[in-house]
């Protein structure tokens, strides 16, 4: 399989499975478009799961997700970075991606990052929620997860009436 120039098609490409339909360039296509929160799973201390639901962003083929330095979700990335997802919608046609990252919390300024999640999520909707957000980001860290492993699946063609 040939490498392309866009570093998030090549690493969606390296970790998409052979048999994964829809394909690279489709699964990154709907990550690209999917404005729903991506359901991140990673171990506790005592080695039992624990998931939460963050709004990413896509950047060089990494989730970048905004937390508080406190929260479950980055002490355990903290402790041990094998993490699981999955972005998924909710109602048919039901299409989405899982699968396996090794996530950390990133060396870097959350501002911008959360700036760019309440945009994207929020729009000109909800202005105190953005306030509030962003007047807690002293306390917020940046989590990064690269995927090692992904599956996607698209069953609109099975699901036509679904539509």
């Amino acid at each position: 399989m040939p490498e392309t120039s866009d570093p998030t098609l090549t690493v969606f490409e390296r970790a998409l499975g052979a048999r994964s339909r829809p394909g690279a360039a489709a699964a990154l296509a709907f990550a690209e478009r999917a404005v729903i929160p991506l359901r991140v799973s990673t171990l506790g201390a005592q080695g039992f799961p624990h998931i939460t639901s963050l709004w990413f962003l896509l950047e060089a083929g990494r989730f970048l997700c905004c937390t508080q330095r406190s929260a479950v979700v980055a002490r355990n990335l903290a402790r041990d970075p094998r993490a699981g997802f999955e972005l998924a919608v909710n109602a048919p046609p039901y299409r989405g991606l899982s699968g396996r990252a090794l996530g950390r919390l990133a060396d870097r300024d959350p501002r911008g990052v959360l700036e760019a999640l309440a945009e994207r999520y929020l729009g000109d909707r909800d202005p105190g929620l953005r306030r509030w957000l962003l007047a807690r980001i002293d306390s917020e860290v940046v989590l990064e997860l690269e995927p090692q492993r992904m599956t996607s699946w698209d069953f609109s063609s099975r699901m036509s009436s679904a539509q």
